[in-house]
């Protein structure tokens, strides 16, 4: 069977968030049970900055009614685990950034995604022939309008949401931009309020829909969580599975991660310690090594709780806990911590920036993480966090709901701390349980033990797509 996987970023090349994660991650794992799985991205200025070792494939040419846009395809010589290909056009792809500049979008994504998807559909009927082409968020799911508007080919196509806040709406007149038919701007297909919704579209006419975690796939249903597309998902409900995303274990693993300063196992977990000193001296701080260490990686936004923790925060203070953020995100709420850093310097410590290598410091030197996400489709940071005996605390939704399982004493069992509604002194709650449990240094140790035991490699969730192709092809 052949799979081609057609994103906006995977990781190693680039990467935004969970979603370049799970591209370059899923494919490994489905070609180890024996599926021929590719790779399709764009062929961006941050990648073309690494000197990759490459291969001229193909061109391709697509034209609209004012201009001609030429596509050379390129493939990584160097890349063992799969086949991965880049689309390259300078028009498009040689900018600063992949999205945004300045935390402004471009204003043309519509034509940057869309040509791209219909670059990548081109040169995978072409070239790849594949049985099964697998797009991921709205900046792919223009390939399966175009499948369905355009082509009469047996090719199966499957859209999986990451993020559902996230839609590509454009002006109408988006859709004659990229040589659509105009009766597409109906509300049975893709007008949205007056606009053009393409993830609407990616929704209908593609074959199948995922989600990232069993929960989301019901939360996004309903209105709380379905930002104006419920109705959809509720028709195509049929067609609609949440497959809990995993974590490469190969590369988070703290017995052979080579960013943290001392690998360990549960069989020297003291060796946590170690580098929690470790990563305070790296950042110059005068933290109480015997004060537990709280700590968030995230994008700081208010999706992710940052309001919670800000409504809180003085009241945490009070706590026998230190607390380290990292991340980057709105403004206003960055400026927030910045000034927190001033006034609580021998206790709280935010770091605004991204640094991949400083984040696999935090996991280990941590004795808890949280994520208070007001929703979140599956999360990847709990189940990191639960790899490197770090203990998480998270408010029940989404992907959250289905990895974390609040620690019971009277039955010993759990692996982490949840609060259900979204309120802050329910989080304060459940931060103060967790310290109860870290002055037991035997239950803590219980804890730690289930969490690192705890299974969410990419081998099961790999096996419930492999299910979901068969059913596919097999239809």
């Amino acid at each position: 069977m052949k799979i081609v996987f057609v994103a906006s970023e995977a990781t190693p090349y680039i990467k935004t968030g969970g979603l370049g994660d799970v591209v370059g991650s899923l494919p490994k794992y489905l070609k180890k049970l024996g599926l021929n799985v590719s790779l399709i991205i764009p062929f961006y200025h941050k990648i073309k900055e690494k000197n990759l070792n490459l291969e001229f494939i193909d061109e391709i040419e697509i034209k609209n009614e004012e201009k001609n846009y030429k596509f050379k395809i390129l493939k990584d010589k160097s890349n063992f685990d799969f086949d991965t290909f880049f689309i390259e056009n300078d028009y498009f792809f040689n900018r600063k950034g992949i999205y945004n500049e300045n935390n402004v979008d471009y204003s043309d994504n519509y034509l940057r995604f869309g040509f791209f998807s219909l670059a990548s559909l081109n040169f995978s009927i072409k070239n790849l022939e594949p049985d099964i082409i697998h797009v991921h968020d709205w900046q792919t799911s223009f390939l399966p309008i175009f499948k369905k508007t355009f082509f009469n080919i047996n090719i199966k196509t499957v859209l999986t949401i990451h993020n559902l806040a996230y839609q590509g709406i454009f002006n109408k007149d988006s859709i004659k931009e990229l040589g659509l038919p105009e009766d597409l701007y109906s509300i049975d297909k893709l007008e949205f309020y007056g606009n053009v919704n393409f993830l609407k579209g990616g929704l209908i006419f593609s074959d199948f829909i995922t989600t990232v975690s069993p929960t989301y796939s019901k939360e996004i249903q309903k209105e709380e969580f379905g930002f104006g597309l419920q109705g959809v998902l509720k028709d195509r409900r049929e067609n609609l599975i949440g497959i809990l995303n995993g974590i490469d274990y190969d590369y988070w693993n703290p017995e052979k991660d080579n960013m943290i300063y001392k690998n360990y196992n549960f069989t020297n977990i003291e060796l946590k310690n170690l580098n929690k000193e470790l990563l305070y001296k790296d950042l110059n701080l005068n933290f109480d090594i015997d004060k537990p260490l709280y700590s968030l990686i995230t994008r700081i936004t208010s999706q992710k709780g940052m309001d919670l923790i800000l409504e809180i925060f003085d009241k945490l203070m009070e706590l026998p806990i230190n607390l380290i953020i990292l991340g980057s995100g709105d403004k206003e709420i960055e400026d927030k911590f910045l000034e927190l850093n001033k006034i609580y310097p021998y206790k709280f410590h935010a770091l605004i920036k991204f640094d991949e290598e400083l984040s696999h410091k935090i996991y280990t030197g941590s004795d808890f993480f949280l994520m208070p996400s007001k929703f979140e489709p599956c999360g990847l940071s709990q189940m990191i966090s639960l790899r490197y005996g770090t203990i998480p605390i998270v408010r029940s939704t989404g992907g959250l709901r289905d990895t974390v399982i609040e620690y019971n004493e009277n039955i010993g069992c759990g692996n982490g701390f949840v609060f259900y509604d979204y309120e802050p002194y329910e989080l304060f709650d459940a931060i103060k349980r967790s310290l109860e449990l870290y002055n037991n240094k035997i239950k803590l140790q219980k804890v730690i033990k289930i969490g690192i035991s705890s299974d969410f490699s990419w081998e099961n969730s790999s096996r419930e797509y492999l299910k979901l192709y068969n059913k596919l092809i097999n239809k």
